[in-house]
C-alpha cells in the first residue's frame, strides 16, 4: 500500500490505493485483492470510495462459516477502514469490492 510519503511526492495527482480480503468460510482461507490508480484512473475510484458508510454500525454477522470482509482505501491522501461481515455486503459496499475484486490483483 502507498504510504503517506508515496502521496507527498507525487504531488497533486490523485493516487487511489483499495485493498480488501476476505476471511471466514468453510475453509478459513483469507482471500486478499488490490487496486491501484493515478491520474484519471483514480478519479473513477473515488466516488465509489467516498459512497461507502465507513463509519456506519455493524450488523453482527449470524451463522456457521460466513465471510467477513475488511475494506482499507487510501485517497485524498487519507486513510479509511471498515470491516463487517457478508450481510453488510450491499450497496456501496458490493459495488467497492466487485470493481477491486474485477479490476484489481490478488494480493
Amino acid at each position: 500500500m502507498a504510504d503517506q510519503k508515496d502521496v507527498d511526492d507525487r504531488g497533486d495527482e490523485a493516487i487511489v490505493v483499495i485493498m480488501v480480503e476476505r476471511t471466514g468460510g468453510i475453509t478459513g482461507i483469507p482471500r486478499r485483492w488490490r487496486a491501484e490508480a493515478e491520474g484519471d484512473d483514480a478519479s473513477s475510484w473515488i466516488p465509489l470510495i467516498d459512497a461507502c458508510p465507513w463509519d456506519g454500525a455493524r450488523r453482527p454477522t449470524r451463522g456457521a462459516d460466513r465471510f467477513r470482509w475488511r475494506v482499507h482505501a487510501t485517497a485524498h491522501g487519507a486513510d479509511r477502514e471498515a470491516e463487517f461481515g457478508d450481510a453488510e455486503l450491499e450497496g456501496a459496499w458490493q459495488t467497492l469490492v466487485e470493481r477491486v475484486r474485477e479490476h484489481g490483483r490478488p494480493g
